[in-house]
């Protein structure tokens, strides 16, 4: 049987040529749906900030709207072009569970069910510092399917959902409250209710220590040549979070330590040095007298 190449080429071409208008008007349908989506996304989320005093939920709806525009704008698209019978399928058949479960695969419906969950359980506020499998930062965002985190460092950290979910999480800045801690090492000479007194006076005169919960001085340890004292005070973190420099307290730990260390040289007491005793036995030195003498 011979095969006219020919004219199934042109029914072929002819089939297309059919479509092409479709298929450009199904484009343009789904890139106004595109457009359309981020304008109302935006709208949204101003609107609802405002009214709601509501980062996250504003976000997450918005989110959420501005997508089912999206799946909406697919199914037009497919009408126009020609596949009704596809895009009544997928509406109808399987609905919007369809979509995030089957479509979007297991990973991307669990991350999504998992953001709804954080969207109204709340473990966090948009610019809360939290932690969460060692990442941690400062909240930026939270989408769909992930959470976004940029740390000291101003790295963008992107955590799924689900993972968060799944692992304990620590907000450093839900009460406000953060116990800062270091440790001393005096010689075993110094006065130790001296010193004791000397630093709780500090931590009383400095501002960005809160006075309760209360301060506190302890001996941790008694060495060798050295007596160990922990401080242990309190800061509120939600006056500095949004202060990169001051991330966790870091500086007014560090100030804490600088001042302390002044105010402990000032009045003589004094950091530890580490004695060394070297012992020589008398076997040894006459063992070394007659090897000198037989040299000679």
């Amino acid at each position: 049987m011979d095969i006219d190449f020919q004219r199934i080429f042109n029914d072929y071409f002819e089939q297309v040529s059919t479509l092409i208008p479709n298929i450009i008007t199904g484009i343009l349908v789904l890139i106004i749906a595109i457009i359309f989506g981020k304008i109302v996304f935006k709208i949204i989320v101003k609107v609802t900030r405002k009214k709601w005093q509501d980062s996250i939920m504003s976000n997450f709806l918005a989110q959420v709207i501005k997508w089912s525009i999206y799946l909406f704008g697919v199914i037009m698209a497919l009408s126009v072009v020609g596949f009704t019978g596809l895009a009544t399928t997928i509406f109808a058949g399987a609905g919007v569970s369809a979509i995030v479960f089957g479509f979007a695969f297991k990973d991307i419906g669990e991350n999504f069910l998992a953001g709804i969950i954080l969207a109204l359980k709340r473990p966090f506020e948009i610019g809360d510092i939290i932690e969460i499998q060692g990442n941690k930062g400062t909240v930026k965002d939270l989408d769909l399917r992930t959470t976004h985190l940029r740390n000291v460092e101003g790295k963008d950290i992107y955590i799924p959902n689900s993972s968060i979910i799944k692992n304990p999480l620590t907000n450093y800045t839900k009460d406000g409250f953060l116990r800062i801690n270091f440790m001393i090492g005096i010689a075993p000479e110094c006065d130790i209710e001296k010193t004791r007194k000397l630093v709780l006076d500090y931590l009383k005169t400095n501002k960005n220590i809160l006075k309760k919960p209360e301060h506190n001085v302890v001996v941790e340890g008694l060495g060798e040549y050295t007596t160990d004292i922990q401080v242990f005070f309190w800061i509120n973190i939600l006056a500095i979070k949004n202060l990169p420099d001051e991330y966790l307290g870091h500086n007014i730990r560090s100030k804490a330590i600088t001042d302390i260390k002044i105010i402990l040289d000032e009045n003589n007491i004094e950091m530890p040095s580490q004695v060394l005793e070297h012992k020589m036995y008398r076997q040894n030195k006459l063992s070394i007298e007659n090897k000198s003498e037989k040299l000679y």
